[in-house]
Order: structure tokens, then C-alpha cells, then sequence
């Protein structure tokens, strides 16, 4: 089979003839049939539909939950000054007090490990730990969130899990963008080995003279090198969204593009409207559905999952999370009241 590569506009696109896959008979998925993280956290997978994950911190009408007010008081808020507008309250309590700060950053790291015991238990029940597995087995597509090298590896390989137990897709899209590797994580060793990742790399794979330098080339050299199933191969067709860079607005700099920027090229693409499985993992899984949610258009639809957090993970990138995630759901209750 003859695969050709496409550049259009700003996406890499590897066609591959699409087919709709013949044994997908049932519609949902055996609840029963959980997955195993095994590079993350030996736990089953929560199963939610979109509208259970859309209202994990708020109720339907934007109204805080009993556990992130149970969270945030742990972490410093003080008390609602009143109960009309509490979403614009917490919102701006928690872009000042939970969002990354540069010269803070440190400080919040320390701060909030120190909490760890009491703030880890909430974060939990509010969905920012646990594995999400998918509610249907039948979707228009997939989505792939962009990330560094490792993270790519642990969203496809969860994705190709999902497809081992029967889900199925007929396109696959990339959500990456033109942002220049990160030397640390993405560099020739660690491109070449799949030491620690249960996302294996073909044997018969061999490293290219020209290494990748932006993030969709190393997404698509991830997807040409990893031992992928081979009807999943044959029968997906997969896509590779290239957002650009863009200026700083504060300067003349360039910075990377963001969720929301892979999000609108993607859109600008015109993807068959549909039901879309996106995949990402915990602590980004809440944010990133949200995010994708606020920017689409109601002719699509969203069930974003991924494999749980890494017990390692620092309580203040979770909380950091959380903080985009308030800001997110304020930006979608906005789109609903003037919808």
C-alpha cells in the first residue's frame, strides 16, 4: 500500500484509505472491560459521559461544587463575599493564587506539596487524577493533544489501547503545532529509545538522517516509528494539524502555539461534523475537554479521556490545572448565555 504525505495550508496530512471498521457492532462500551495504566497507576478507569465530566467543579447553572469549595478553602481562599457570581469570584481568586507564577513558582511548589495529604484525596474526586476510559465505541474520529515527546507516547499508546478493545474511528487528527523541541526531553536519544514507555518502537524502525525540529515532526516520526496495530494503520486515516508560531504581544518574540490555537486550525480544516474521541491525560484531561468545547461549534462533539496522573506529579501543576480549567468554564458559561 502506497502512502503519500500532503502538505495543505498549515497541516501535514498522511492519507491512508479510510474504512469503517465491521465488527464495531454495539454502540457502548461493557463497563466492566476497565484498562490498566501500567506506566502510570495500576487503577480502573472512570467511564463518564460528556455531561457528567462538564459538571465535575460546577453544577448546570455555574454554581460551585461542595468539594472544590472544600478544596480551595483548603488551599487559602477565603469565604464568598456573596452568592451571585461566584464563578467570576473563584475565577479571579484563582488566576491570582493558583495559576504558575514565574519568580512564584518555587514558592507554590513547596506550598502546595506541603498540602499534599489534604489536597490530593479532593483533586481526585473532583477528576484531576484518575484514568478516564471512553462512554461509546463508535466515533467520527480522534484527537491526539500535542505534547512533549513522552506525553505523545502515553496518549497514543492509551488511544491504541481504546482501539484494541473495539473502538474505532475512521480518521485520526494530531493537534501539534510548530513549537521547537525542547532539548531535554526531545532530543536524538530520546527520539530513538522507547525505554520506559509501553508505546514500543518498531524493530525494523530506523532513526532518518534530517531529525525532527518542531513538535508535528516529531509527532509524525512518533507515529511512523511506533508499533502501531496493523488495521489500525490500514483502516484510519490521520491527519497532522500544524499550528504556527505567534508573536508575543508583549514583543517582537515568538512563542509556541497553544490548546486553543491547535483547536482553530484544526476547525479551519472543516473536520465532517460528528462525535470526536480526544485524548490527552490527567491532570490536562478536564481543561482540555472544556477548552475544545468553548471553541467548536455545537455541530461537534466531545468525549475527552486519558490515563491518569503520575503519582509524582506536583500538586502545583495540578492546581495550575485547575485554575485554567475555572477560566475555562466561566469563557463556556459566557458562549452559552449568548448562544
Amino acid at each position: 500500500m502506497t502512502k503519500k504525505i500532503h502538505i495543505l495550508s498549515m497541516i501535514f496530512l498522511l492519507r491512508i484509505p479510510s474504512l469503517w471498521s465491521q465488527h464495531a457492532n454495539s454502540q457502548f462500551i461493557d463497563e466492566t472491560k476497565v484498562l490498566e495504566i501500567e506506566q502510570i497507576q495500576q487503577e480502573p478507569a472512570l467511564t463518564m459521559n460528556p455531561l457528567e465530566r462538564s459538571r465535575l467543579i460546577f453544577n448546570e447553572n455555574y454554581q460551585p461544587k461542595e468539594k472544590l469549595l472544600e478544596l480551595l478553602e483548603v488551599v487559602g481562599m477565603p469565604s464568598l463575599e456573596n452568592s451571585e457570581n461566584t464563578i467570576l469570584q473563584i475565577n479571579t481568586w484563582a488566576q491570582k493564587n493558583l495559576l504558575r507564577q514565574g519568580e512564584r513558582w518555587e514558592d507554590q511548589t513547596l506550598q502546595f506539596e506541603a498540602l499534599k495529604t489534604k489536597i490530593y484525596p479532593l483533586l481526585k474526586e473532583l477528576g484531576f487524577i484518575g484514568a478516564v476510559a471512553p462512554h461509546l465505541i463508535k466515533y467520527q474520529g480522534a484527537i491526539i493533544h500535542g505534547a512533549l515527546l513522552p506525553r505523545v507516547r502515553i496518549r497514543l499508546n492509551y488511544l491504541i489501547e481504546q482501539w484494541n478493545q473495539g473502538v474505532r474511528f475512521s480518521t485520526l487528527y494530531f493537534l501539534s503545532g510548530a513549537r521547537p523541541l525542547e532539548p531535554e526531553h526531545e532530543n536524538k536519544e530520546t527520539l530513538a529509545q522507547d525505554d520506559g514507555s509501553s508505546l514500543k518502537i518498531k524493530k525494523d524502525w530506523k532513526l532518518p538522517k534530517e531529525l525532527p525540529t518542531t513538535e508535528t515532526e516529531m509527532i509524525q516520526l512518533v507515529w511512523a516509528q511506533s508499533d502501531i496495530p496493523e488495521d489500525m494503520r490500514n483502516l484510519v486515516e490521520v491527519h497532522f494539524i500544524n499550528a504556527p508560531m505567534k508573536k508575543n504581544p508583549k514583543n517582537t518574540n515568538l512563542i509556541r502555539p497553544t490548546t486553543d490555537d491547535t483547536i482553530k486550525t484544526w476547525l479551519e480544516t472543516f473536520p465532517i461534523h460528528g462525535n470526536y474521541l480526544a485524548i490527552t491525560n490527567a491532570p490536562y484531561t478536564n481543561r482540555q475537554d472544556t477548552v475544545i468545547r468553548t471553541i467548536a461549534p455545537v455541530e461537534y462533539e466531545f468525549e475527552t479521556i486519558g490515563p491518569a496522573a503520575s503519582e509524582q506529579e506536583k500538586m502545583a501543576i495540578v492546581l495550575d490545572e485547575l485554575a485554567r480549567l475555572i477560566f475555562q468554564t466561566k469563557q463556556l458559561a459566557e458562549k452559552q448565555k449568548t448562544s
